[in-house]
């Protein structure tokens, strides 16, 4: 019986990078509260009639360094996995990340499917040793909702 010799498959070699679209300016500098990440985050999914999912990427000193839009949804839900949101926070070598949505609805309560997210992103960011600060719900205007004011982020992550 004769050996089958397989063909050779070929291998890409590739590099990656971030492209930046364009820049804000943020006036709050630090993202170490609620309000602050709420300040943030407003201006590009507060009123939107669909859910929007956005990642703000921080280095050490709570700077954010990036903001991605991760997912756009439907008017009540916005399907995210943990490594579509830290693939940016990777590349950018974020050491923090907070992320916010919104719900169109205009109700800031927390679903089921929002705390099992930040479960599963919690413990995703903390294998990669990322922190994750927060995950906002941005509901009517000027009202929002901290999963780690509910007690849904440890305190030690």
């Amino acid at each position: 019986m004769r050996n089958k010799i397989e063909p050779k498959k070929r291998v890409n070699i590739v590099s990656l990078q971030m492209v930046k679209e364009s820049s804000v300016l943020y006036a709050g500098r630090k993202c170490n509260s609620p309000q602050a990440l709420y300040q943030l985050f407003a201006p590009f999914i507060e009123n939107k009639d669909r859910e929007h999912l956005v990642m703000a990427g921080l280095n050490q000193k709570l700077e954010p360094t990036i903001i991605q839009t991760i997912h756009i949804g439907t008017i009540n839900q916005s399907l995210a996995f943990p490594r579509d949101i830290l693939k940016a926070a990777l590349l950018s070598n974020s050491v923090s990340i907070c992320i916010a949505h919104n719900h169109p609805s205009g109700d800031e309560t927390a679903s089921l499917a929002d705390i099992q997210l930040t479960a599963r992103l919690e413990k995703a960011a903390k294998l990669l040793q990322i922190k994750l600060q927060d995950h906002l719900i941005i509901g009517s205007t000027g009202k929002f909702l901290s999963m780690r004011a509910e007690g849904h982020i440890s305190e030690d992550t």
